[in-house]
């Protein structure tokens, strides 16, 4: 429905908070607080009515408050007002804050997964809870989609969506807004592998221990796969385009479409949530990593901050907290608030801090509480060790091949594990399809030089926007990195390329191998290929976890040794890089540590947060491709080799019309040189003069096995053309001795042939190899490693085996051949 804008007064009844038509009130004190009006207020809202937008204007104001939710029962409306997103002045809560609040049991340093997840619970544990956040309360159509940068893009430039830090080897970029990095992650809700969070990570975060904890992470945000985009009726191009490209690579069961937290369903019209918070479903516009300008992302001011704000928790915009102490009460905190002329601190204090501003955010804050202000001087030594950029790497490409628009969906679809032997070690990492906004092009273009000459070239090479496409990749770093206060009390990090060699590299690798398939170029990022500075969106670490000060800055229940009431809640306490996008991890890791905390803090062992209750076990669609990407890599370790083979059935008279043309491949040369029987697989077509028709045929060749009196063994299946199976034993013997005695053994095959359920019915015919085929089939002998390198590697290693065995000693004359075969 539709509601026209009322410029009306409105009186304040303090104690039922409710409206009535009649003399002025100012409103603003109403601005982020549910409230109610009369029915009669709103004669065009029906009872069971959604409404998308209502505008007050108050008489003392020139910036009317927007309703953002209007839900209506028999006798009210119970409406929540925000700031009006065609404003553009900054919420006032923070820039009307008084110099010194109201002490509460617990403030929250940040809104981001860690804390959004704090302040929920513990709201609904009962606790006064206040949440600072340095960014503005972003609402939708407020996100930044202007080509020029200071146009709400950067946190430096306006206090902006973005906070680029530049931490000397490494670039980190988060989000600064009511939300946290979840207004800009890609929405993936994904668990790391068993192996990465094993037991080597400190108590209470291993997978095992989480598992629950996902699961309520997961219900929070209301995580699904990716749908059919309404518009088309089908998944994304990008989606279709990626599945094609790793069927062509072998690998499709390593491609899964992960959880997303984005609210899939009718597009052009608002309902409310789990939570009560109105959204709207996806429309597939690909600007997730922006903001969603449509309500339609499930960010955390749509739940867990949501259910705070619910359970009375104060939430304080624009506040950037400067300063932590102890005070006699528990702790202070201080803030800068407001802006420009309007900017002055604040002194806030609270029973319990909890700290949740980001890895980078929070280890910086405490450095310079023990470094610079020294009001926190017994902090752990350990404090900035252990800082991960989570493997990140970023590469692009516009593929010139095909059509669609790979803008379209949310930002990403498809998740494809990889685990991939490299310096002969393995290396675990994933690799996401990524969309590039339309936006984002058009904001490069406008800020780099040249602009003129960059038009002319993408005219040239007819570069469509629409058709790039990004792959972000994640996996396991060394996680050495330390930050450090310069100079200016700025983190900066200390941080060793050499250490994620093999991990950079391996990443490095797949832009090379996509390309020979999509035929266009993948290029890394700019700041990798030019400097080798990496750049992440998921940096961790910081602050560790240990036992004591020595080993660690906090304790597995989150709180700081030697600061009682001092608690770290963010992505700076993970240990070690996930392999995977980690939000799902802070939040699981959140849930768990909060839960103890709360029942260490009010004695009661039981509590637990409400919607337990409705917990449902979610799919875990990347395990089934850890496990099969697993196994691959044990099976392929050393690379493998693929060769075609042809042989033809002889005929009194010559040649005759038979023939088995099979591939054989071994997918993995380490297993292969370790098997005593050293069994390849076969897979291809036969054709014998006994039996009508050409039939697909497959099995496995045993190569120079081991305490055996052949050279080779084929063990054969196949179905003819009536649906009968039949079994085929094939052997190639050396009989006598030298090298023309072994070439004679090699290029020719007896093969018994006898149906399925009919072993003593029998037929017997004689295969051979022409020299022309013995130089066919040694010429179509390829590697499949994933370098040029390692394929060819993989082909010499095989040339070597085959050389060595066929100049070897002479094979045993074998005697009655078929039937110990057979036995």
């Amino acid at each position: 429905m539709k509601c026209a804008e009322s410029t009306v007064n409105w009186p304040v009844n303090a104690t039922t908070q409710q409206l009535s038509k009649g003399s002025s009130s100012d409103l603003k004190s109403f601005v982020d607080h549910p409230i109610r009006l009369q029915l009669s207020v709103l004669p065009l809202l029906s009872r069971s009515a959604q409404a998308e937008t209502i505008v007050f204007r108050d008489s003392q104001s020139t910036r009317p408050p927007l309703v953002q939710s209007c839900t209506c029962d028999h006798s009210s409306i119970v409406v929540r007002t925000v700031m009006n997103p065609e404003s553009t002045d900054p919420p006032d809560e923070a820039s009307s804050a008084p110099a010194s609040a109201p002490h509460v049991d617990a403030i929250v340093v940040g809104s981001g997964f860690g804390g959004a997840v704090t302040s929920a619970r513990l709201a609904q544990a009962g606790f006064t809870v206040t949440v600072l956040e340095r960014g503005r309360r972003w609402q939708p159509g407020q996100f930044p989609r202007s080509p020029q940068i200071r146009e709400g893009w950067l946190w430096e430039a306006g206090r902006g969506l973005y906070d680029m830090r530049w931490l000397d080897s490494m670039l980190s970029i988060q989000a600064a807004g009511w939300g946290g990095g979840s207004l800009v992650y890609a929405n993936v809700f994904a668990r790391p592998s068993m192996d990465s969070l094993g037991k080597h990570w400190p108590e209470g975060l291993s997978r095992a221990e989480l598992e629950p904890y996902y699961d309520l992470a997961g219900t929070m945000l209301e995580v699904n796969p990716v749908q059919v985009d309404p518009a088309t009726g089908r998944v994304p191009d990008r989606t279709r385009v990626v599945e094609d490209l790793v069927e062509q690579m072998k690998i499709r069961s390593a491609t899964i479409r992960p959880n997303l937290a984005v609210r899939f369903g009718p597009t052009d019209s608002w309902a409310p949530n789990e939570h009560g918070v109105p959204q709207r479903g996806c429309a597939f516009v690909g600007e997730c990593i922006l903001g969603c300008n449509r309500s339609a992302k499930n960010s955390l001011d749509h739940n867990y901050l949501a259910v705070a704000e619910k359970y009375s928790a104060t939430a304080v915009t624009g506040a950037e907290v400067t300063r932590i102490e102890r005070d006699e009460a528990g702790w202070a905190v201080w803030t800068n608030e407001g802006s420009g002329a309007d900017e002055h601190q604040v002194r806030r204090t609270g029973t319990r801090l909890f700290l949740a501003a980001g890895a980078v955010s929070t280890t910086e804050l405490l450095l310079s509480s023990r470094d610079v202000d020294r009001t926190l001087p017994r902090l752990s030594s350990t404090l900035g060790r252990g800082f991960s950029g989570n493997g990140d790497y970023l590469a692009t490409s516009n593929l010139r091949r095909g059509h669609g628009n790979l803008t379209t969906g949310p930002t990403i679809t498809t998740t494809t594990v990889l685990d991939v032997w490299e310096r002969s070690k393995p290396v675990w990492f994933q690799v996401q399809d990524g969309a590039i906004p339309r936006a984002v092009s058009d904001l490069f273009d406008q800020s780099l030089p040249f602009q003129r000459l960059r038009s002319w070239w993408r005219r040239i090479r007819r570069h469509d926007v629409t058709r790039s496409i990004a792959f972000l990749s994640m996996g396991h770093d060394a996680g050495t990195g330390q930050l450090k206060l310069d100079d200016q009390g700025k983190a900066q990090l200390q941080w060793a390329n050499r250490q994620q060699s093999r991990l950079y590299r391996a990443e490095g690798r797949v832009g090379p191998a996509v390309a020979r398939i999509i035929g266009s170029g993948v290029r890394p990022a700019p700041l990798w290929s030019l400097f080798r500075k990496p750049i992440t969106v998921h940096p961790l670490g910081g602050v560790p976890i240990g036992a004591d000060g020595n080993s660690g800055v906090v304790g597995p229940d989150r709180q700081v040794h030697s600061y009682p009431g001092l608690y770290v809640m963010d992505g700076s306490v993970i240990p070690a890089s996930t392999g995977a996008n980690p939000s799902a991890t802070i939040l699981a890791g959140a849930e768990s540590a909060i839960e103890g905390i709360i029942r260490d803090v009010t004695g009661d062992s039981s509590w637990q947060a409400p919607e337990w209750a409705r917990v449902r076990r979610l799919p875990v669609p990347e395990d089934a491709a850890y496990r099969w990407m697993g196994t691959r890599r044990r099976e392929t370790a050393g690379d493998g080799v693929v060769l075609d083979e042809r042989m033809h059935e002889r005929h009194p008279d010559g040649v005759g019309p038979g023939a088995l043309q099979v591939q054989l491949k071994i997918s993995g040369l380490d297993t292969f040189r370790t098997d005593p029987e050293h069994r390849l697989s076969v897979a291809g077509s036969i054709r014998v003069s006994a039996i009508p028709g050409t039939h697909a045929v497959e099995g496995q060749l045993r190569m120079f096995p081991q305490e055996t009196s052949y050279l080779m063994r084929y063990d054969l299946w196949f179905t003819d053309g009536r649906g009968r199976n039949w079994i085929g034993i094939g052997v190639k013997s050396q009989r006598g001795r030298g090298p023309v005695a072994k070439y004679r053994g090699l290029t020719k095959l007896h093969l018994e042939i006898h149906p399925e359920d009919d072993t003593d019915t029998t037929i017997d015919t004689e295969l051979i190899l022409r020299p022309l085929d013995v130089m066919r089939n040694g010429g179509s002998i390829r590697g499949t490693g994933f370098t040029l390198a390692r394929r060819q590697k993989a082909v010499l290693t095989f040339f070597t085996f085959f050389a060595r065995k066929t100049v070897g000693s002479r094979r045993r004359r074998p005697g009655k051949r078929s039937r110990r075969l057979r036995r």
